[in-house]
C-alpha cells in the first residue's frame, strides 16, 4: 500500500507488487445462468449469489 501512496505520475507495478495490494483479486462479476452472479476468488474458488443478468452484465440482487 505504501508503494501506491508514494506513486508520482504514472508507473506500472510489477506482478509481485500487484499481488501485495490488499483488496485486489476479485474479478468482474459474471453470469452463471439467468439469475446467478458469480466472481472468481483469488484462491480459485467461485462464489455465486442471486442476481440479474442482462447482456452479459451481472447486477447483484
Amino acid at each position: 500500500m505504501k508503494k501506491i501512496l508514494n506513486l508520482s505520475g504514472v508507473q506500472k507495478l510489477s506482478k509481485l507488487e500487484q499481488e501485495k495490494i490488499k483488496g485486489k483479486g476479485f474479478n468482474r462479476p459474471y453470469c452463471k445462468g439467468t439469475n446467478m452472479c458469480c466472481v472468481r476468488l483469488p484462491n480459485g474458488q467461485e462464489w455465486c449469489d442471486f442476481g440479474y443478468c442482462n447482456n452479459g452484465r451481472c447486477t447483484w440482487a
